[in-house]
């Protein structure tokens, strides 16, 4: 790899300037995905649709952004990592256009694909060339600090989708990107290295049609579960058994390189990481839809709750180095693990009567706390013990699986609600459906605390400095 930027040279030694290029990368991707979660009744009502139904046009941006992720590292090894990297900024830019000037609802789910498809190649390119830039040793402070702007996205889009929605009208919320994505344009031309990386096998199209299909007819399988009369799931069902076989039958090397499965670092990581997601994920999406539809209060106050959950996590990203060094991975990510449930559970009781702004306002930042807390502990522990060959592998690997894990979140929980409304013959659904899904939620993080278990006691320590310096 050659590196042709003077700023990028000693990455090693001064991180910060492309670990803040790919976090303002991040933090575009995430302002997108959750500026739309308070607009979301008001979009609905324009097209005369279900709320819970809009979910697609959040699972289709995951869904896109998913399959299109093994294409960056083909692209970034082809044409460089600058090129790639600047070319998807601009796709996702043009496609937050197309967004907002939508005028249908097919046009906006397909203006999102797109939108999906430009943020594959755009993050993980960028995250890629932090990891071989930055050596371990400063590595969690790198991904530190590549967070930290990301972490504005989460904070900022409720509350600027809420007022936006509110005062002027929910095609302004995807207007955000532009300004953001020109000043990424002009700021990886001085940032960002031109890599371009070996890649070990010769990409196969045909596995990744294959692979496509598959997460495609996940989604599709458990979107059409939500209309009891349509018997797509049943298709869908099929189709994902067919593909999978010719899938495993037909490829001697996947495209996933499952074996980093096989370390136990690594598997921690990918393991509990999707278990958390598939929770968390589905919070930008659940809790506005439960704040406005099932507790009546309006778009700008749901915007704001997340605000300052928000706020708390983007501090609380700076300090997981220091945690770390105390405590070590194991024993942090089991007891904040444990927070991080009983956050959910928490949003569960939101349904129960007494709860004001400001007592929901507080539960929300001590969940973002131990949230953001355990979402960069994972995100290091995931290559503590990988060599520099195998990290593209583990980044294509360990991407897709978190990206999964939000979209099912976010379509499980839609699911889970129409449920338990339909159960108690409501036919729309109230706080206590909101309830229900948020505990199962809660479950489901609770799920990934045997992944932390396994780890043994130093487990990545080069990377926290935990028993060098005793227990």
């Amino acid at each position: 790899m050659a590196f042709r930027l003077r700023p990028v040279s000693d990455a090693s030694e001064d991180f910060r300037p492309l670990a803040l290029l790919v976090g303002s990368a991040m933090f575009m991707e995430q302002l997108d995905a959750t500026i739309i979660s308070p607009v979301i009744p008001q979009i609905a009502l324009q097209y005369g649709i279900d709320p819970l139904g809009l979910n697609l046009t959040m699972t289709i941006y995951l869904l896109c952004s998913l399959i299109f992720i093994p294409l960056s590292g083909l692209f970034a090894a082809r044409w460089g990592s600058r090129t790639t990297f600047c070319g998807s900024v601009l796709l996702f830019v043009i496609s937050s256009v197309l967004c907002a000037m939508s005028t249908s609802v097919e046009a906006l789910a397909a203006s999102r694909g797109l939108q999906g498809a430009a943020a594959a190649m755009m993050v993980p390119v960028g995250r890629n060339v932090l990891i071989h830039a930055v050596g371990k040793g400063k590595l969690v402070q790198a991904l530190a600090w590549m967070v930290t702007p990301a972490m504005l996205g989460p904070m900022l889009g409720p509350p600027l989708g809420g007022i936006l929605g509110t005062y002027l009208s929910w095609h302004w919320v995807f207007w955000a990107n532009v300004p953001v994505g020109l000043a990424g344009l002009w700021a990886a031309r001085y940032v960002m290295p031109e890599l371009r990386t070996r890649i070990s096998s010769v990409f196969d199209w045909g596995e990744w049609l294959l692979l496509s299909a598959i997460l495609a007819l996940i989604v599709i399988g458990v979107e059409s579960v939500r209309q009891a009369d349509d018997p797509l799931w049943l298709f869908a069902l099929t189709g994902l058994l067919v593909f999978y076989i010719r899938y495993r039958w037909h490829l001697a090397h996947p495209m996933l390189d499952f074996s980093l499965l096989q370390g136990k670092s690594f598997s921690a990581g990918f393991w509990g990481g999707s278990l958390i997601r598939v929770g968390y994920g589905a919070l930008p999406f659940l809790l506005p839809l439960m704040l406005q539809l099932g507790l009546g209060f309006s778009a700008v106050q749901s915007g704001m709750v997340l605000l300052l959950s928000g706020t708390v996590a983007f501090f609380a990203k700076t300090q997981t180095a220091k945690m770390l060094e105390r405590w070590g991975f194991r024993r942090m990510l089991i007891g904040n693990g444990l927070m991080c449930a009983a956050g959910l559970l928490a949003c569960a009781c939101f349904a129960l009567p007494g709860w004001n702004m400001i007592a929901i306002s507080l539960v929300m930042a001590i969940t973002g706390f131990f949230r953001a807390i355990q979402f960069n502990a994972l995100s290091a522990i995931a290559y503590a013990d990988l060599p520099a060959e195998k990290v593209a592998s583990a980044t294509t690997l360990n991407t897709m699986a978190w990206q999964l894990a939000v979209t099912l979140g976010i379509a499980f929980s839609a699911l889970l609600i129409e449920w338990s409304a339909t159960w108690a013959g409501r036919a729309e659904p109230a706080s206590a459906d909101y309830a229900i899904a948020f505990g199962l939620l809660a479950l489901c993080c609770a799920a990934a605390i045997p992944c932390y278990r396994s780890l043994p006691e130093h487990a990545g320590q080069e990377l926290s400095g935990h028993t060098s310096r005793g227990s």
